[in-house]
């Protein structure tokens, strides 16, 4: 079974924030890496996609239905693939290869956390980057309480004056 650290992060421009401890941190421990984009969906697509594919499910175009409930989803996919290979272009070219996995989650991070941590057993730790830790953005008791991994949170170097 192969060991993975899984990195979480938010699907915005903060990204990357943190990713670059990541690499250190696996290749000291030889382990990959699985990342996990969590993105938003804002309350107005998601009424306005809600209403155009129940609009078609009434005018029995049921196909057209299921397909405006999975086009963002596939679009969001596609965006995490794409920062993925930017991360690596930028984090992973020099030192020993690292194989690196993605996927994009919506919503809840706990419960995009634990559904990852319950299908990929090789997870050894979880590692929140600043763009959740430093804005209090996930709970991390409700993380503790509902998975049995190594929680790391990352923050952000303070720009005190030195």
């Amino acid at each position: 079974m192969a060991r993975n650290l899984l990195f979480v992060t938010k699907g915005n421009k903060e990204y990357e924030e943190g990713f670059s401890y990541v690499v250190e941190l696996s290749r000291a421990l030889k382990t990959g890496i699985f990342i996990l984009m969590i993105y938003d969906k804002s309350l107005i697509k998601t009424f306005e996609d809600s209403m155009a594919a129940a609009a078609f499910a009434e005018a029995g175009e049921t196909e057209t239905a299921k397909e405006i409930s999975g086009e963002w989803l596939r679009k969001i996919e596609v965006e995490t693939s794409r920062r993925t290979d930017s991360l690596i272009e930028k984090y992973c070219k020099n030192g020993a290869p690292i194989k690196i996995r993605c996927k994009a989650g919506v919503g809840d991070i706990v419960s995009n956390v634990k559904k990852i941590v319950e299908n990929e057993p090789g997870i050894e730790m979880v590692l929140l980057s600043p763009s959740l830790s430093d804005k209090g953005v996930v709970n991390a008791k409700k993380l503790l309480k509902n998975i049995s991994r190594p929680v790391v949170t990352m923050s952000k170097l303070s720009k005190a004056n030195m």
